[in-house]
C-alpha cells in the first residue's frame, strides 16, 4: 500500500521513534569499533616491527595465522565503522530535513516548489556519479511511496554493522587464541 500523497499516520510516527532509538546504538558501536581497530592496528604494527623478537617466542605458523586473522579483523572492523558512520550521518541528515519541513519556513518552501514530487529525486541525484546517483534516485522514488523507507534502509545497514562487528570480534579472538596456542614454552619443564 502506497503512502504517496497521504498524511503521515500515527503508526508511522510510532515506528519511526522505535526504529530511530534502536539506531542510536549504532553511534556507540561505531565508537567502540574505532577503539578496537586502533588497538588491533597497534598490535599488528608491534608484531611487524619486532618480528625477530616475536618469532623467538611464537611459532612461525602461529605468527603467520594470527597476523592473517588480525588483518582480516581489521578489514571487517573498518567496514563496520564505515557503515556506522553512514548510518549516523544519514540519520542526522534525515532529522535535519524533517525539522526543516515541519517548520513554518519548510511549509512555505514546499508551497513555493515548482518541481513535481516525481521529478525531485531525479534532480537531486543528477550531480552525483554512478553508483551514488542510482542509489539516490531509487531511494528518492521509494520514499515517495513509503515514508519509512529511509528508516528501513538504516535498520538494515545497522544490522549489517552489527554482524560485521560480531565477525570482527570473532576474528580478533581467533587471532589471540592462535597466538596463545603457538607460544613456544622454553621453561624448566621442557628441558
Amino acid at each position: 500500500m502506497s503512502d504517496r500523497g497521504k498524511p503521515m499516520q500515527p503508526e508511522h510516527v510510532f515506528k519511526k521513534i522505535v526504529w530511530r532509538s534502536t539506531l542510536a546504538l549504532g553511534s556507540s558501536l561505531e565508537q567502540a569499533t574505532t577503539w578496537t581497530i586502533t588497538g588491533l592496528a597497534a598490535i599488528i604494527g608491534l608484531f611487524i616491527s619486532k618480528l625477530d623478537s616475536v618469532s623467538r617466542i611464537v611459532t612461525p605458523w602461529g605468527l603467520r595465522w594470527s597476523l592473517i586473522l588480525f588483518a582480516c579483523s581489521l578489514f571487517v572492523g573498518a567496514m563496520s565503522k564505515l557503515i556506522g558512520m553512514a548510518v549516523e550521518n544519514g540519520l542526522q541528515t534525515l532529522q535535519n530535513m524533517e525539522r526543516l519541513l515541519e517548520s513554518e519556513e519548510g511549509a512555505k518552501l514546499m508551497q513555493a516548489m515548482t518541481v513535481k514530487p516525481d521529478e525531485l529525486p531525479e534532480q537531486l541525484a543528477k550531480p552525483f556519479l554512478w553508483p551514488i546517483s542510482t542509489l539516490m534516485l531509487k531511494g528518492g522514488q521509494k520514499g515517495l511511496d513509503d515514508y519509512l523507507s529511509p528508516d528501513k534502509k538504516f535498520i538494515k545497514m545497522f544490522y549489517l554493522q552489527l554482524y560485521l562487528n560480531f565477525f570482527h570480534g570473532l576474528l580478533v579472538l581467533g587471532g589471540l587464541i592462535t597466538l596463545a596456542i603457538s607460544i613456544r614454552y622454553t621453561g624448566p619443564l621442557c628441558k
